[in-house]
């Protein structure tokens, strides 16, 4: 695979480094190539010195963790061990203490309460690539020729762009193909190291799957691979990036589901004094390391059985031997666990859903993700537009597929693949870092990689009359190899002499004949335009898969024009939801304290409702209890009174909507929202005193469907039938309710038998959901000269 019968550029020893800059782990691997013993010798993993408040700890792997504590920067185990007394020490998430920050790479995540050096994603990650380089740096080891970085495939433009920028902070120049993608950095390992007899068998196209799932992560990436010329020829046909799904997540389960529960047991006080925010900023960081060592502890034990023949059992259990305890600030309690054990029962239940396979769903909440590895398995499979029965080998890598009931769901499921594993626990959670050596091996010795990326699909620009194409399927990238294509063959496709012309520019890319939709944008053509004018194209589509594209008049190629940056057009990748954008972005104008002219309440009212939305009831509850305590208003009272009655909560959830009423007796509002509760509670004779005094004549239609349901409950018909009249009485106005007044009035027309009402609401649901689509640009498309379509 590395062509060692080619010419090499140097015939000195060269020396390289690979590394791996993980979300909760990372590592740092050297490989050296002599030309005097013919090729390179083995990579090595660096030990890297990590201090900590018990001294100096030496390991190859470095936890992901930064802290900032009696006025020394702590990185790696230190940190990470402080992090698990972060009350006693002082620090303060995000702040002082820094964890996970890589999937917050790029993302305009800033950090404005740190200190200076400490306030970006970026410069968490320079301190943690300048420990890595620390560590490599020895007086009798010579200069890295060559430092490869990884990032996950589905890294945006900007994303890596930070990466770089990482880099540089921490003193290391990156150079073009210096990031490598985790994917194949682990396929380059496995074949590089352990299965160079097995690369024949890619003389064909294989399809692979590459499952890395880390502590942080869970990646899924399709590619297509074949071996030819001495490169490792791939496609990367999609990316499933889910991340907030990892082996964090499975700790953070064992953290919420059996340690916590046991504290709470022990500490009966706890209940109180543990909120959201307490338990996420102190107790979850105290813990997560229990959990983590319980976790492997019993993973192993199972292999172990496993291997003895043994019987497994739910009552096969791990213990810690330890006494493990932590405060949180303003309690003077010392919560403690004493000798915390997990079963394979407990283990089983909670890894659950997380190997769901019939039906794979992702439930969020603000303590962890609960989501199967199907999800974003089947999510880039069909992407990639394969069957699970198509894929040719499959690779496991990061260390939460060492989980043996991971692997034993991946086998089930992919019945026609060839496993790849690495051999060792510490080879599987070092792979990406020796994928990177071996790419920088390549780099240095040969200035090319071992990998060369490939279009697998073909890319093209629509216009009125046919395709214009622009990167040919089974292309090299980047394409062209160096420059930008400059072409003609388009045309304005309309005379337009007064006003500007809409040409409309999409970029779509051909699967199976059909045209699948990439890019869409709008060129407005000043006028006068005649038809017929030709139009310049000029494209570059990168290695990183960034498509470049601009379009001009060919008579004035240096005038200005249409531009545009396309990221992933061949890769399907997936993104957050937009109310989760969304939170994020408040969030991080409250830290910033850049409220962009809101006032900063609006902010925490904004982010309990977007909490609420995505599932994080608890979040929700203690961000609007803080409001409340601040400044009680009827609305808050309301939202919190729903969100408890929701938890669960009922009696606080009542206290709440009297406490409303007693701000304002006169809110119809509050009201109808106590009377709701006290009808699920089945307290009929209160529900209707509570409501009747809002049933106005000019009361929305909720108020009277809800006030025939309770009379129907207390069986007078009569006030039932002549409350649904009321209520039925405005269903002429049924375009501009609310969804809130759809849902009352559907619920009437169902007790009414009013069927035709029925589809009339479900059509003006449609509707709105259709408007709600994004919109294809409007606008002309270009059209093809004459002798292109010849």
């Amino acid at each position: 695979m590395i062509p060692s019968h080619k010419l090499a550029t140097n015939q000195s020893p060269v020396r390289v480094l690979g590394i791996d800059l993980g979300t909760t782990t990372s590592a740092v691997v050297e490989g050296i190539w002599d030309s005097s013993v013919g090729g390179p010798g083995p990579l090595r993993a660096l030990e890297i010195p990590q201090p900590t408040p018990e001294g100096t700890f030496l390991d190859v792997f470095l936890p992901s963790v930064v802290a900032i504590a009696n006025g020394k920067v702590w990185v790696g185990e230190g940190a990470k061990r402080l992090g698990a007394r972060m009350a006693e020490w002082g620090l303060i998430k995000n702040q002082s203490f820094f964890a996970e920050t890589k999937n917050e790479i790029g993302l305009r995540r800033t950090y404005p309460k740190a200190p200076e050096g400490f306030r970006s994603p970026t410069e968490i990650a320079a301190w943690i690539l300048k420990t890595l380089l620390n560590a490599a740096r020895t007086p009798d080891a010579p200069e890295a020729a060559r430092v490869v970085v990884t990032v996950p495939a589905s890294f945006q433009v900007h994303q890596r762009a930070e990466t770089r920028r990482a880099a540089e902070l921490a003193g290391l120049t990156v150079q073009g193909g210096d990031l490598l993608d985790e994917p194949i950095a682990a396929f380059l390992d496995y074949l590089l190291t352990y299965g160079e007899a097995k690369a024949w068998q890619l003389e064909e196209e294989q399809n692979l799957v590459v499952f890395d799932f880390g502590g942080g992560t869970c990646d899924v990436a399709v590619l297509t691979v074949a071996v030819g010329d001495g490169q490792l020829q791939a496609s990367t046909r999609a990316v499933s990036r889910y991340h907030r799904l990892g082996g964090g997540d499975l700790d953070a389960a064992i953290v919420f589901e059996v340690l916590l529960p046991q504290i709470c047991r022990n500490h009966p006080e706890a209940n109180e004094l543990l909120d959201y925010f307490t338990k996420k900023g102190y107790a979850e960081p105290a813990l997560r390391g229990v959990a983590e060592a319980l976790k492997i502890s019993l993973c192993e034990e199972v292999d172990r059985l496993r291997a003895l023949g043994a019987p497994l059992t739910r009552d096969t259990s791990v213990t810690l031997a330890i006494r493990h305890t932590f405060q949180v600030p303003g309690s003077p309690t010392l919560f403690s666990l004493h000798q915390p054990q997990l079963s394979l029962g407990e283990w089983e239940k909670l890894l659950g859903p997380f190997v769901e396979r019939d039906l794979p769903m992702v439930v969020e909440n603000e303590y962890r993700t609960v989501a199967s590895i199907f999800c974003p398995v089947e999510d880039a499979l069909g992407r990639a537009g394969l069957s699970r029965e198509q894929v040719d080998l499959c690779l496991l890598a990061g260390g939460s597929s060492l989980i043996p009931q991971v692997r034993d769901a991946l086998r089930a499921y992919f019945p026609r693949a060839t496993f790849l594993r690495f051999p060792t626990a510490e080879a599987t959670r070092l792979a990406v870092a020796r994928g990177a050596a071996w790419h920088a091996l390549a780099l240095a010795q040969f200035g090319r990689g071992i990998v060369k990326q490939r279009a697998h699909e073909e890319l093209a620009l629509r216009t009125d009359n046919g395709l214009f194409p622009l990167v040919p399927a089974g292309a090299s990238l980047p394409y062209p190899s160096t420059g930008h294509l400059r072409r003609e063959g388009l045309l304005v496709p309309q005379t337009s002499l007064t006003e500007p012309l809409p040409l409309r520019v999409e970029v779509v890319r051909l699967r199976g004949g059909q045209q699948e939709f990439v890019h869409g944008g709008v060129w407005n053509l000043p006028p006068p335009v005649t038809a017929g004018t030709p139009l310049l194209v000029e494209y570059r589509l990168d290695e990183n898969q960034v498509l470049n594209l601009t379009l001009r008049f060919s008579e004035a190629a240096e005038a200005p024009g249409y531009s545009c940056q396309v990221e992933n057009p061949l890769t399907h990748v997936t993104n957050p939801s937009a109310e989760r954008l969304e939170l994020e972005e408040v969030e991080e104008q409250i830290r910033s304290g850049d409220a962009k002219g809101k006032e900063p309440s609006q902010l925490f009212e904004r982010m309990a409702d977007l909490a609420w939305k995505l599932g994080q009831k608890d979040k929700a509850f203690s961000t609007l209890s803080r409001l409340i305590r601040q400044k009680p208003t009827v609305s808050r009272l309301n939202s919190l009174a729903i969100l408890a009655e929701e938890m669960g909560k009922i009696t606080f959830a009542e206290k709440c909507h009297r406490e409303a009423l007693r701000l304002n007796p006169y809110s119809t509002t509050s009201r109808f929202n106590l009377a709701l509760l006290l009808y699920h509670q089945q307290r009929y004779q209160e529900a209707q005193e509570t409501l009747s005094p809002a049933l106005m004549p000019v009361a929305e239609v909720p108020f009277w469907v809800l006030a025939a349901i309770i009379a129907k409950a207390l069986g007078d018909t009569a006030l039932f039938q002549q409350y649904l009249d009321r209520a039925l009485e405005r269903k002429g106005t049924v375009w501009v309710m609310t969804e809130w007044e759809l849902g009352w009035l559907e619920q009437a027309a169902h007790l009414r038998g009013q069927w035709e009402l029925v589809g009339t609401i479900q059509e003006v649901r449609r509707q709105r959901l259709r408007s709600a689509q994004p919109q294809a640009p409007a606008g002309y498309l270009p059209r093809l000269k004459d002798d292109w379509l010849a």
